[in-house]
């Protein structure tokens, strides 16, 4: 495959299971080759997140498993498994969670 790697081509997997939680770390694994697209599926460990930061383009996050918050312009808004939300780019946020949880990100620039 060109454009993607990390995923399965035998048999159906649930995205989620493609990626483990480790307490106290934040894990991450590319799933796109293509520089204008980066997805990656992440693990985050109960408490960890990612502090405010922006990025070059236009942000997906899809929760799933567990549930995170997304601070985006000072609002809070918390996302179970299931839901997703889109981030602007060059909009500065941070995302994290008391629980552990897992995304799906997908940046386009």
């Amino acid at each position: 495959m060109d454009y993607l790697k990390n995923l399965p081509i035998v048999c159906p997997e649930k995205l989620e299971n493609l990626i483990d939680i480790h307490p106290g770390r934040v894990v991450s694994m590319a799933l796109s080759r293509e520089e204008n697209c980066q997805m990656t599926v992440l693990a985050f460990g109960e408490g960890e997140g990612v502090s405010e930061e922006e990025y070059y383009g236009d942000t997906l996050y899809y929760v799933l498993d567990g549930e995170m918050s997304l601070t985006l312009s000072g609002q809070v808004h918390v996302l179970c498994a299931g839901y997703c939300m889109a981030v602007p780019a060059n909009v500065r946020h941070a995302i994290g969670g008391t629980k552990a949880f897992k995304l799906l990100q997908i940046t386009l620039q």
